[in-house]
């Protein structure tokens, strides 16, 4: 962030708008959207209530803008991940291996942000709803591809059908998320994920 010069005191601060919804979407991660305050908001990102305002709205619009941001970075990885291995096989693998594993490492933070943000919010606000609708989508899309690749290189069942398949591979990687916030097992985790390849061949 940069302060205002001398004599420009009524301007807005500039700020970095990619870790202003870093910041927010962590707080907003660990706390849950409604027992987190502008101040919690303002403190974490630094920016001050007034720029706050201007930039996103209101408390919404960050969550707004911090679950599009968050999405964007977590499905570039998931593509990743899926292309990582060298196989289509070793690529789902390693996308469902992350979500088992990750919960070890999130200190502070349960779950998936935007799994924790659904659970939260979609019953009462039908734009955060129609958000989240659309990054389940565009990650069933991504094991869809994932799947169609197995299937030619013949290392998944052929009639499978891509999209039941893919959805399937989306409740695992939620499914892990959420039995994460309960259960810190990493072995147990990861033999789900062998249970879900086995299903696949």
């Amino acid at each position: 962030m940069t302060r205002p010069a001398a004599g420009q005191r009524g301007r807005p601060r500039e700020f970095d708008t990619a870790f202003a919804c870093d910041a927010a979407a962590r707080v907003f991660w660990q706390r849950g959207y409604h027992a987190t305050s502008l101040d919690d908001l303002c403190e974490a990102t630094g920016i001050l209530r007034g720029s706050l305002y201007g930039a996103f709205g209101d408390k919404r619009g960050m969550l707004l803008a911090a679950l599009d941001h968050y999405a964007e970075g977590a499905l570039a990885k998931l593509a990743e991940r899926l292309d990582s291995q060298g196989s289509p096989e070793g690529g789902v693998r390693a996308a469902l291996l992350h979500h088992a594993r990750a919960v070890s490492a999130l200190t502070g933070l349960r779950g998936c942000f935007v799994t924790n943000t659904a659970m939260e919010m979609t019953a009462i606000d039908e734009e955060v709803a129609a958000r989240i609708t659309g990054i389940m989508r565009r990650i069933s899309t991504l094991f869809a591809a994932a799947v169609i690749r197995g299937q030619a290189a013949g290392v998944f069942n052929p009639k499978l059908n891509e999209k039941e398949a893919a959805d399937f591979l989306l409740c695992v990687t939620q499914g892990l998320r959420v039995l994460g916030k309960v259960l810190r097992d990493e072995a147990q985790l990861e033999a789900v994920v062998e249970v879900a390849m086995r299903a696949l061949r």
